[in-house]
């Protein structure tokens, strides 16, 4: 009993940070105005690309716009935007 109690915990817990990091990352995508220069077809998968692509992709505009963002922030807009849009395979 203890082993599902704890297990359920921790989903609960995970499934709130991943919450967390997706509304975060919209909201940062909102802040940067990133749609002031991009548009939904924009976001479409292309088969040549993959999430290390994408992720670059996501460097280089945050970059090129100063939008302030740490690493691990690029990393959750890259990966919001892989979850809603591409669905391409992260790999770690």
């Amino acid at each position: 009993m203890l082993k599902i109690t704890t297990m359920i915990s921790y989903l609960l817990i995970v499934t709130n940070i991943t919450l967390f990091a997706n509304e975060e990352a919209k909201e940062m995508i909102k802040e940067a105005e990133c749609m002031s220069c991009h548009n939904k077809e924009d976001f479409k998968p292309t088969p040549k690309k993959n999430f290390t692509k994408l992720h670059t992709s996501v460097q280089a505009c945050q970059l090129a716009n100063d939008a302030g963002w740490f690493d691990d922030e690029t990393l959750d807009v890259s990966r919001y935007l892989n979850k809603i849009y591409y669905k391409y395979e992260e790999k770690n």
